[in-house]
């Protein structure tokens, strides 16, 4: 078993699962400013569908979340899209996200994050 807090210490073991059931980034300052974490288009299908409530623990925590979205036109008003996002207080610009789906509860995700 792979621990977060060995994933903290050792780079070669982060890659080799970021991969697997792992969702991260690294937030931006608006992110960090409005209190939200991007959810990439391509990545949408690691978390529950739109809008549907799930879990996420941190430090034994646990915290109702939900993908959410919004249209805008951030590239030109004739490319309308959107843009998917979780609301997360807390964050700090330049904080790495991780999240993995708890093996053992459905639903359930856990999110670290790196200072």
């Amino acid at each position: 078993m792979i621990y977060w807090s060995d994933l903290e210490k050792d780079t070669e073991k982060w890659h080799a699962v970021k991969g697997k059931n792992v969702y991260s980034r690294r937030v931006s300052s608006e992110e960090a400013r409005e209190g939200y974490l991007l959810v990439l288009k391509n990545k949408l299908h690691f978390f529950p569908p739109l809008a549907t409530d799930f879990h996420i623990v941190q430090d034994d925590v646990i915290s109702k979340a939900k993908v959410e979205s919004y249209r805008c036109t951030c590239r030109g008003p004739d490319l309308p899209h959107e843009h998917y996002f979780i609301r997360w207080k807390g964050l700090g610009a330049n904080d790495k996200v991780q999240i993995r789906k708890d093996p053992d509860k459905q639903g359930t995700y856990i999110i670290h994050i790196l200072r």
